[in-house]
């Protein structure tokens, strides 16, 4: 595990959304992404890997170019969105990890295209989100405009810096998730040195919680590289991350 987070870490702070690749997953690469979509997959939440002409050029809205590879993440009810987003980024992470380009997409696919290429446990499953996946050579110069930790967490510079490293390191790779249309739809509160409560303040075009999701797995990976572990509930409809009671923050 500590490889893992150690890889992803790595990947929050390199990976950008790709929109323009030169080619998408060979047939090595694919038998690869399929086992990890199997392997962080839940009985909740699952991937499926597919590759096929025409999944990423959506009807209406921008089309992904130069790769027809997707990651489609499926799930039953609507009230698993936060789980979407964390099963979803821990694969795209991996994905980074790999070398490999990756952009979520909310509506940016061809729904019937992706979905001829599923077969779908139950007539509640449906496909949530999309990943595209490729090769790229292209990387933008700069991740796009972040919101400042002050305006995430309510906390001045001063003193974001006396709270333990881990919330520091957690707050920080937290800022760096990918949203939906950027929107970064998520304020950061810390409620003590072992708890950060994350608070959904916008549906985002009704992917909001997905993007909470996403949000929540980037404050656990930052957490993990300062050897901090715990876990997340939903306390009061809002999800919270507890630090293990056995480790010292």
């Amino acid at each position: 595990m500590d490889n893992t987070m150690e890889r992803w870490y790595s990947a929050i702070k390199s990976r950008v959304s790709i929109r323009k690749y030169v080619s998408g997953a060979d047939s090595r690469e694919l038998k690869r992404l399929k086992e990890a979509a199997k392997y962080f997959s839940t009985d909740e939440v699952r991937i499926v890997v597919g590759k096929k002409e025409g999944a990423l050029s959506p009807l209406i809205g921008r089309s992904i170019s130069g790769t027809d590879t997707f990651a489609a993440i499926i799930c039953s009810h609507k009230e698993l969105d936060y789980m979407v987003g964390m099963v979803g980024e821990s694969f795209a992470l991996e994905c980074a990890s790999m070398g490999l380009g990756t952009c979520w997409l909310g509506m940016g696919y061809n729904r019937s295209v992706v979905n001829s290429c599923i077969k779908f446990n139950n007539d509640k499953e449906k496909v949530r989100c999309a990943i595209a996946i490729g090769h790229f050579e292209e990387t933008p110069a700069k991740k796009r405009m972040r919101k400042t930790v002050s305006n995430l967490t309510g906390l001045d510079d001063n003193a974001f810096k006396k709270l333990p490293d881990w919330q520091q390191s957690a707050i920080n790779c937290g800022r760096l998730a990918p949203s939906a249309m950027n929107a970064q739809p998520w304020e950061f509160d810390i409620l003590n040195d072992r708890q950060i409560q994350v608070a959904n303040i916008s549906k985002n075009f009704g992917y909001g919680e997905i993007d909470v999701g996403i949000a929540m797995l980037h404050i656990e990976v930052g957490a993990a590289h300062c050897g901090v572990y715990g876990d997340w509930e939903v306390s009061d409809g809002l999800p919270l991350f507890t630090v293990d009671e056995s480790i010292e923050a």
